[in-house]
């Protein structure tokens, strides 16, 4: 019976391993160093986290926002491309994401996220493909 007992508590903690081990696959994608307007505030800084059903604003102000996911209407996507330079011309990027969504209360808001890494441009293009289609 001691046998019994033991290979099944240890059945139940190599499951429990396993389960938290898979967990990490569930976590939020994180945006950091962006751009936000919420609204027509101004520009601030601001981290993005996007969870299964929302997406958490975090501003260093310390203000935090909360959009919910199945609340997001539209959607638009933007290259704005300069050249920057006088004597050495280069072609600066800033990525701008449009996104309008229902707050709380149900009104209509709408949001720009901007940010100048190209590695955030196809993750932000999924998550909002798959909340909606790209809005003409």
């Amino acid at each position: 019976m001691n046998k019994l007992y033991l290979s099944s508590l240890c059945a139940v903690a190599f499951a429990s391993f396993f389960a938290l081990d898979n967990r990490s696959s569930y976590a939020a994608e994180e945006f950091n160093n962006l751009t936000c307007v919420v609204g027509l505030k101004t520009e601030q800084m601001c981290n993005i986290a996007i969870h299964k059903r929302a997406m958490v604003i975090k501003f260093n102000s310390g203000r935090t926002n909360i959009v919910k996911l199945h609340k997001i209407g539209k959607w638009g996507y933007t290259n704005q491309s300069k050249l920057k330079g006088f004597i050495f011309t280069w072609v600066k990027h800033r990525h701008v994401f449009g996104i309008s969504y229902k707050n709380i209360d149900g009104d209509n808001e709408q949001m720009a996220v901007a940010f100048n890494d190209s590695q955030y441009v196809q993750p932000f293009k999924f998550f909002l493909e798959e909340v909606g289609p790209m809005a003409n």
